[in-house]
């Protein structure tokens, strides 16, 4: 496969942070194998917050992705391991393309708790091509990390026990924060 094809597939697969680098089809199962390798040459240290670009090892994760054009996709990801040289600590840092836990993406997973929201999760399964046990545990894995997400549309506290009227008058009894 040239590298216009594989910039193709790329595109098709829009997957941030992440490149195709081969493509394998089975037509009598339809599925489609892509291996997609990470894009990231830097990575910040959990540990310390320094950046390195020092990569240890490589894995492969399997990884199942929407279907394209009906054919079921699963990719074989090439994740990067780092070494930060300042704590001298291993790290391999998070994608947030893929989904924390399930071997997934992160909008299969979205759309497997959207299907199973709406109707349940055997049906969900059934339509994605996943085990039932499967979904069912990615399912309730996604709605845990609902949980634990902090809301974006929250605001900082500006101030705490505020007298409204003399806040108005600018009496100085309410301090703000």
């Amino acid at each position: 496969m040239d590298a216009m094809e594989l910039k193709t597939w790329t595109e098709l697969v829009d997957l941030d942070g992440f490149e195709v680098v081969a493509v394998e089809s089975d037509p009598k199962r339809k599925i489609r194998r892509l291996t997609v390798t990470s894009t990231t040459v830097v990575a910040l240290c959990p540990h310390c917050g320094g950046a390195t670009a020092d990569r240890h090892e490589c894995y492969d994760r399997e990884v199942v992705d929407l279907p394209l054009g009906g054919w079921k996709t699963e990719l074989t990801v090439k994740l990067f391991q780092f070494e930060c040289k300042s704590c001298r600590k291993f790290f391999s840092p998070g994608h947030p393309a893929l989904a924390r836990g399930p071997h997934a993406t992160q909008r299969f997973v979205e759309r497997l708790a959207e299907w199973a929201t709406h109707g349940d999760v055997s049906t969900a399964a059934r339509i994605l091509g996943v085990a039932e046990k499967t979904a069912e545990a990615w399912y309730y894995s996604h709605l845990q990390t609902k949980v634990e997400e902090p809301r974006k549309d929250l605001k900082p506290i500006q101030c705490l026990g505020i007298d409204e009227l003399s806040l108005k008058k600018g009496t100085g009894s309410s301090a703000a924060c």
